[in-house]
């Protein structure tokens, strides 16, 4: 109820993030986040300047395919059931 659906965006407060607090809200930790290593001479124009990886050597995002995985492999170990498996 407290969620900000106009602050979405692709590295936080998206639909995996949101499955994944409602998740924790159960006692139920999942993982859905991957980490980005960018090599160091990586570049990143930002308006009008340049900076180089050691300004930003990673980026974090969460995704739906690493939760999905995470997700059936609680499954397999019991703890809730795969909804897509048509039993």
């Amino acid at each position: 109820m407290q969620r900000k659906y106009d602050q979405f965006d692709v590295r936080t407060n998206n639909c995996s993030d949101m499955v994944v607090e409602t998740a924790a809200l159960a006692g139920i930790n999942l993982i859905h986040r991957i980490r980005l290593t960018f090599p160091p001479e990586t570049k990143f124009w930002v308006g009008r300047c340049v900076f180089g990886r050691t300004t930003i050597p990673h980026t974090e995002f969460s995704t739906p395919e690493v939760l999905e995985m995470d997700l059936r492999q609680l499954a397999r170990i019991g703890i809730g059931s795969d909804a897509t498996s048509g039993t």
